[in-house]
């Protein structure tokens, strides 16, 4: 992890978004990430809003959207927490999130 925190630090500069989304390193440290902590593809991603088929291709060399890749970094800058990343799914999907999201429905 110390890898990974490490590489998106010298990408972002902490305070700046990396040029590219996605590198061929990105990938390689995600799925080293994955693996070290024993996460199958669709719990990994689905805390990213990936599906598992996504987050496979993602990893096999697709490109990954800016929103992705920005949720990755602050994940792995510890910016954001697996909590954090609960609590935005939860208020999303609650009753009161789609009024805001559908005003006059």
């Amino acid at each position: 992890m110390e890898l990974l925190d490490n590489h998106w630090q010298s990408q972002t500069g902490l305070q700046t978004r990396p040029t590219e989304p996605s590198t061929a390193v990105d990938r390689v440290l995600i799925i080293a990430y994955r693996k070290k902590k024993k996460e199958s593809q669709r719990r990994f991603w689905a805390r990213f809003g990936v599906t598992q088929s996504r987050g496979s291709r993602f990893e096999s060399g697709a490109e990954i959207p800016a929103p992705v890749s920005i949720l990755l970094g602050l994940y792995f800058t510890k910016t954001v927490s697996d909590a954090d990343l609960g609590r935005a799914e939860r208020v999303l999907h609650s009753r009161d999130a789609a009024a805001l999201f559908n005003p006059g429905q």
